[in-house]
C-alpha cells in the first residue's frame, strides 16, 4: 500500500519539478480532493475501456465473491452486490430444476435489452443449453431465469478504489482527517499523481509546467 505521505511528496515533486522559483505547494485538503478526483477519472478510464490491456495487469483490483440468499421473482433472482462492487467482469450460478443441478453460465446485458433478450426463444435464460444473463442495478445483481431455479451464483468483479486521506486537516464536517493510503500497485499510482500534477498545473495557469505534465501523462499510454 502506498501511504498519503509518500504520494503527496512526490505530487509536490512533480509540480516543482523545473520550475525556476521551486516553492509552488499545495495545501492538504486540495491534495486530497485533486489525488481522489483524477483517480476517479484514471479508474474510469481504464476499467471502462474493456480494450484495454491494462485490465489484465490489474489483478489487484479484482475479487471473486460468492453470493448466497437470494430474493426470486417471476422472471429474474436477485442477490445483493458486495459493498465494494465497481464493476461486473463475470460469473456462473448453481441452478435447478427439479432433481437436477447445473451450473449456468451467464453474461451482463444492458437494462434496455433485457426485455428482448427475455422473450427471444435464440437468447432466452435455458437450463439445457447452461446459458442465462443477468444485468446490474440498485446494487443488486439481477440473474434471469425461465424454468429453473438459482441457488447461489459465483461471480468476478472489481472492486472498488477507495478515497484516500491524510493527516493535518479539517474536514467538511468538522471531524479530522486521517491518514489512508491506495493499494494498487506503484506504477499506476505514479500515473494518476501525474494526472493530478496535469491538472493543479492548469489551475495554476502555468502554461510551461501544463506542458512537461502533459508531457510524462503522454508517455504513460
Amino acid at each position: 500500500m502506498t501511504q498519503p505521505e509518500e504520494i503527496y511528496l512526490k505530487l509536490l515533486f512533480k509540480v516543482n519539478k523545473g520550475n525556476s522559483g521551486g516553492n509552488i505547494a499545495i495545501d492538504k485538503p486540495r491534495f486530497v480532493l485533486l489525488f481522489n478526483e483524477c483517480k476517479n477519472r484514471w479508474v474510469e478510464r481504464h476499467l471502462k475501456d474493456k480494450d484495454s490491456i491494462l485490465i489484465d495487469s490489474l489483478w489487484e483490483v479484482i475479487k471473486p465473491a460468492e453470493l448466497l440468499n437470494p430474493t426470486n421473482s417471476k422472471f429474474y433472482t436477485e442477490f445483493s452486490l458486495p459493498d465494494d462492487f465497481y464493476e461486473f467482469i463475470g460469473g456462473n450460478c448453481e441452478a435447478k430444476k427439479l432433481n437436477c443441478r447445473r451450473t449456468i453460465f451467464m453474461r451482463e446485458v444492458k437494462n434496455q435489452n433485457k426485455n428482448i433478450l427475455l422473450f427471444d426463444v435464440n437468447q432466452a435464460p435455458s437450463f439445457e443449453y447452461e446459458w442465462t444473463f443477468c444485468s446490474i442495478q440498485n446494487g443488486q445483481i439481477r440473474i434471469y431465469i425461465s424454468d429453473f431455479d438459482v441457488l447461489k451464483t459465483n461471480i468476478e468483479y472489481y472492486k472498488v478504489i477507495p478515497d484516500i486521506d491524510i493527516v493535518g486537516y479539517t474536514k467538511m464536517d468538522g471531524s479530522a482527517s486521517t491518514s489512508i493510503g491506495i493499494d494498487i500497485s506503484v506504477q499506476y499510482v505514479d500515473q494518476i499523481i501525474n494526472l493530478a500534477a496535469e491538472e493543479y498545473m492548469r489551475d495554476f495557469n502555468n502554461p510551461e509546467q501544463l506542458a512537461l505534465a502533459k508531457d510524462r501523462t503522454n508517455s504513460q499510454e
